[in-house]
């Protein structure tokens, strides 16, 4: 188990990230009591795993892992799964843990094809024209090779869509995360891997309002060099706001977060670096 955030009120990400020239605790006795933030390893933890089940948890004792290039400080529990693959960068996320009575609830996967992943596109797609006129127009040494009007006539391709249905004081509203793309042919330079935008944010809907879309883009090529995926863990309703728990993580690091949702905006509210592996020299064109 990796901490990464608490809630007293207000979130905080009190466990340490950087482990370098610090003086690490040797047993659970020996943490920093401000490391749990608002609980302690004497709490109820309970694991909300993928699948949907839900299990307790016992905290036993404090332990390193590697998350791409980075040691994390992390407890060890009762709960085992298959060991990771040595040719993993990563360790796989089998769920979020929680101290307390705090009940986790889902995020629905939207499966492909369905009438709500086709209805996305003809609703984003303003918002992902400008988003990706401000990325192509990022790069100070290389230029698109298409236009703006040229881009356009490319569709936009959902490759993951997540949703949930709220209902706070705030009202009744969905919010989604999507992920799309906008894939060029490969010009001979290109090496068979073409050209694509790659945006991803937040789409919320409500009644009696037009949808509020928040993207942003990345222009890169098909291998999506620095584009970071979500992998949602969950929400949790908390003094009345609605919290989407997630992890970011792309081919050389990941991070986790908690967002605040409201019907009108998303904002961030905790968030800490997982790991990371250095950059490599970057290729030809956009980076």
């Amino acid at each position: 188990m990796i901490p990464f955030a608490s809630y007293d009120g207000h979130w905080s990400v009190p466990w340490p990230v950087d482990l370098h020239d610090r003086t690490l605790p040797i047993t659970l006795s020996d943490v920093d009591p401000g490391w749990w933030g608002a609980v302690d390893p004497a709490s109820l933890w309970s694991a909300f795993l993928t699948d949907g089940s839900k299990r307790p948890l016992k905290i036993q004792t404090l332990r390193q892992t590697h998350i791409f290039c980075t040691a994390r400080l992390g407890v060890q529990t009762d709960y085992f799964n298959a060991p990771p693959s040595p040719d993993d960068p990563t360790v796989a996320k089998d769920g979020l843990a929680i101290a307390g009575e705090g009940a986790l609830l889902s995020v629905e996967r939207v499966a492909k094809g369905t009438t709500a992943w086709n209805a996305v596109p003809p609703v984003i797609v303003k918002e992902f024209n400008h988003a990706e006129k401000i990325a192509a127009g990022h790069f100070t040494n290389w230029k698109h090779p298409y236009t703006a009007e040229q881009r356009a006539a490319y569709s936009i391709q959902i490759e993951a869509l997540y949703r949930s249905q709220e209902q706070t004081r705030r009202g009744s509203w969905r919010v989604s995360y999507v992920e799309a793309v906008r894939s060029f042919p490969a010009r001979p330079e290109d090496n068979g891997c073409g050209l694509i935008t790659y945006a991803s944010g937040w789409l919320m809907e409500r009644a009696g309002h037009a949808p509020r879309v928040e993207l942003q883009a990345r222009v890169t090529y098909c291998d999506r060099d620095g584009v970071s995926f979500m992998q949602p863990l969950g929400r949790i309703v908390l003094d009345d706001e609605v919290y989407w728990i997630y992890q970011m993580s792309s081919w050389r690091d990941e991070a986790y977060a908690v967002s605040r949702v409201r019907p009108d905006e998303v904002q961030p509210v905790a968030v800490a670096a997982g790991g990371d592996c250095p950059r490599s020299p970057p290729r030809r064109g956009p980076i």
